[in-house]
């Protein structure tokens, strides 16, 4: 495992210039309600959200350049659209499910705005004792790190603060840049805009008869491609290597397990008149042929997804088992600093929080958290308990979610997996409770999810 301890930034660490000033604050905060609104239309309308980093950069820069700002102001404006998407994803996946169970009637806006900010908190505190292990210490590739770091140094020009002159190079940096802009807004502009031709593409083809179970059935093979700009970017700066585990993925799921388990407990059949009008979108008009394909998503739907997310929790567990040392000296660092011990002085790049603030804060984030779960539940010992797990949770899925950033990209995040393991930990603990069929808990439950969801976005 290499270390990015010998890297060097684009401005030395020696120099000072502006950076959190209020002009860039105040770009981030309205990049964050423009980018943080845009994405939980996307949300919502699609299931799916996108990194905010890039457009964030490029638009900071816009807003930040009449005004002289410096590289490291349009980092924080950008910084607060990533943030502000962020969090939308994060309430997005989460608080409507209390409306779909009952526990709430309509959204309540100062218990959403609570919990998407003490989960924000918590996300960002973890990240304080994670940022040595999960940055400093390890060779993930961070892909739209390395993009939006790009994206940056062309827009200022490429230049060396410290003599003036361009690098060599960026000027054909940025061509290219504008050029892959170019090509993927034209892509995006015909298929969305013009729907001139489709983002996927999928057919079906017959293979023959097969005596499978009850009797003979016509076997058909079903492929499709769907493209995707963005996606080629992260497969791109990601490499081959990362990029083959993900497609790995998709073959051991599709190719050997969706088909062993139709197998083994059959094919489902659409049962209502939306799921046989999907069927038959599938089959191209033959109901045979879309039954079938229908039969096969489900299966991916109901068995595939929770295997990968299984998966992908040992996967990140076995990360955290991976990075101990580095974590045990991020953590004897914050000890350190806590008991007012000597910590080697760190570069202007290389500065945290203060350890003692940093574990404080995260101690008195049980308190309000504690209170919402309480307050929305009349549960209030089971929430006491609860608040504390919330806490413990935020912290691996703060450390899983990082792990996956760095590795695909923050547009891969998987929130919705993290979302899901923690509501599955979380029910069986209140299950031990004795608290079965108990709405007030499915409520906890939720609220528990989009803390940690929050807090891993």
């Amino acid at each position: 495992m290499s270390s990015r301890d010998d890297f060097h930034s684009f401005i030395p660490a020696e120099k000072k210039i502006p950076e959190l000033t209020i002009k860039a604050v105040l770009v981030g905060a309205l990049l964050a309600v423009i980018l943080g609104a845009a994405n939980a239309y996307l949300g919502l309308y699609a299931g799916m959200t996108v990194s905010a980093v890039i457009p964030g950069a490029v638009m900071a820069f816009a807003f930040l350049r009449p005004f002289k700002g410096t590289i490291l102001e349009v980092n924080i404006g950008m910084m607060g659209a990533a943030a502000g998407e962020a969090l939308a994803a994060g309430v997005i996946f989460t608080i409507p499910a209390l409306v779909l169970i009952g526990t709430w009637t309509e959204i309540h806006y100062i218990e959403t705005t609570l919990i998407a900010l003490f989960g924000g908190m918590l996300g960002v505190l973890w990240m304080v004792p994670l940022r040595r292990a999960l940055i400093i210490k390890t060779d993930l590739p961070f892909p739209e790190g390395v993009a939006v770091a790009a994206v940056l140094t062309t827009t200022v020009g490429g230049e060396t603060p410290e003599k003036g002159k361009k690098t060599t190079g960026s000027g054909v940096s940025g061509i290219w840049l504008i050029v892959g802009v170019l090509i993927s807004a034209l892509f995006k502009f015909g298929q969305v805009g013009t729907k001139m031709f489709a983002g996927a593409v999928h057919g079906i083809v017959n293979i023959g008869k097969f005596d499978i179970g009850g009797g003979e059935k016509s076997g058909v093979f079903y492929g499709g491609v769907a493209t995707s700009p963005a996606l080629l970017g992260v497969g791109w700066i990601i490499g081959p290597k990362i990029a083959a585990f993900v497609f790995v993925g998709g073959l051991l799921g599709w190719v050997i397990l969706v088909p062993l388990i139709a197998l083994a407990t059959g094919l489902p059949v659409p049962n209502t008149p939306s799921d046989v009008t999907d069927a038959l979108a599938l089959g191209f008009g033959n109901p045979e042929a879309g039954y079938q394909i229908w039969g096969f998503f489900a299966i991916w739907g109901n068995y595939i997804r929770y295997i990968g997310v299984g998966a992908m929790v040992v996967g990140g567990l076995f990360t955290i088992f991976k990075l101990r040392s580095n974590l045990a000296s991020g953590i004897r660092e914050a000890v350190a600093g806590i008991k007012g011990g000597q910590v080697e002085a760190k570069k202007r790049t290389d500065t945290d929080l203060n350890f003692k603030f940093v574990f404080l804060m995260i101690g008195a984030l049980t308190i309000p958290v504690f209170l919402i779960y309480a307050w929305l539940s009349s549960l209030w010992v089971v929430s006491a308990v609860m608040a504390v797990f919330a806490i413990l949770f935020a912290f691996i899925a703060s450390a899983i979610a990082g792990y996956m950033a760095g590795l695909l990209g923050s547009s891969n995040n998987p929130i919705s997996g993290v979302t899901v393991s923690v509501l599955l930990i979380t029910s069986l603990i209140l299950l031990g409770f004795g608290l079965s069929g108990n709405v007030g808990a499915a409520g906890i439950a939720i609220l528990i999810a989009a803390v940690i969801c929050c807090a891993a976005a």
